[in-house]
């Protein structure tokens, strides 16, 4: 039974895909292109105005947009999945965390025709020093904890009030400008508040260090694992008090 419901989402989650794409020439090649053309416009200009090395600079982009786009993108959409899942909900049997899991999955796959341009510029920028597979597969799975269970409260509470969508699109805008995304951490001191009191960092730092230098950065690892299983227990919490609820508020 849970392996007929995982490929039900991982099904969903292609559809969505395709019927995005449909009758495009290139069809999901457009997101590779897409962050491409982000990373190289976006990634000259700003290796200038930081005054970072160029080729240092744009594999620090790529790695940190790839992994940003597909978080921000989970909760964002998430926020309003079961919104739009209102017929299914009403007239299936389909449960809201398989909605939840659908657009989860959907970013999961766009994440993996992006993490293409990771490895270029990779290659272009480090091409003696390999991945940390390991330990990047291990930031990667916090990051989809992470995606998961915000995304999750941020659906939940958006059914009971819907100006929440509105104010989680503001929330990610502005997380993108004060964490080391476009800006890299080296240009601040350690001790900052942007770094030490932005979860985001740890999120983003766990997954990115092993495809920028081949290290780990294990402080980051921790916190983030210690944030993940806080905020999925209280996910969890949430949806066993309020799944027989959220037919209801649809």
């Amino acid at each position: 039974m849970n392996s007929d419901v995982s490929m039900l989402w991982f099904r969903l989650a292609q559809f969505d895909i395709r019927l995005r794409y449909r009758n495009s020439t290139f069809g999901p090649l457009w997101i590779t292109v897409n962050t491409a053309i982000f990373v190289a416009s976006v990634g000259f200009l700003y290796a200038v105005l930081l005054k970072q090395p160029v080729k240092e600079y744009l594999h620090h982009l790529a790695a940190s947009i790839v992994l940003w786009q597909f978080f921000s993108a989970t909760v964002v959409e998430g926020s309003e999945t079961l919104i739009n899942s209102h017929d299914l909900i009403l007239n299936t049997k389909i449960s809201p965390a398989t909605c939840i899991f659908r657009c989860v999955t959907k970013n999961f796959i766009i994440f993996l025709h992006n993490v293409v341009v990771v490895l270029v510029t990779m290659a272009i920028a480090y091409p003696a020093i390999g991945i940390n597979i390991p330990m990047f597969v291990v930031g990667v799975a916090l990051l989809v904890v992470h995606a998961t269970w915000i995304s999750s409260i941020v659906s939940i509470v958006s059914v009971r009030f819907r100006d929440v969508p509105l104010i989680a699109a503001s929330a990610m805008q502005l997380l993108f400008i004060l964490s080391p995304i476009l800006w890299t951490s080296k240009i601040l001191p350690s001790e900052s508040f942007f770094l030490l009191l932005n979860p985001i960092s740890y999120m983003i730092d766990a997954a990115r260090t092993p495809i920028l230098n081949g290290g780990t950065d294990y402080t980051s690892v921790f916190i983030s694992a210690a944030i993940a299983v806080l905020g999925s227990t209280g996910a969890y919490m949430l949806y066993r008090r309020t799944q027989h609820r959220i037919p209801y508020w649809l």
